[in-house]
């Protein structure tokens, strides 16, 4: 767990606002992530409106954008490889 929080504090200390905007984003796709899931209906309906294949997809799409949003705080919080100081 602490990892997680140095983690945090190297990614606000070298970034701030690209931190706070990752973690915003994150909670607001999993926040439609959960919508669009309570409204999909049976697989059997017909075609015309939001079908839930077209859901389905909507899911995939924002579960990989979370993913990538994963992989940049991931990236933020690294301190290695930093560049090397003027001398």
């Amino acid at each position: 767990m602490s990892s997680g929080i140095m983690g945090l504090r190297t990614a606000l200390s070298q970034s701030r606002i690209v931190t706070f905007g990752a973690i915003a984003a994150g909670i607001w796709i999993v926040l439609t992530i959960l919508t669009v899931y309570q409204r999909l209906g049976p697989l059997s309906s017909g075609g015309v409106g939001q079908t839930p294949i077209s859901g389905l997809i909507g899911l995939v799409v924002m579960g990989a954008t979370l993913a990538l949003l994963f992989v940049l705080y991931g990236e933020l919080s690294e301190e290695e490889p930093a560049p090397d100081p003027w001398e």
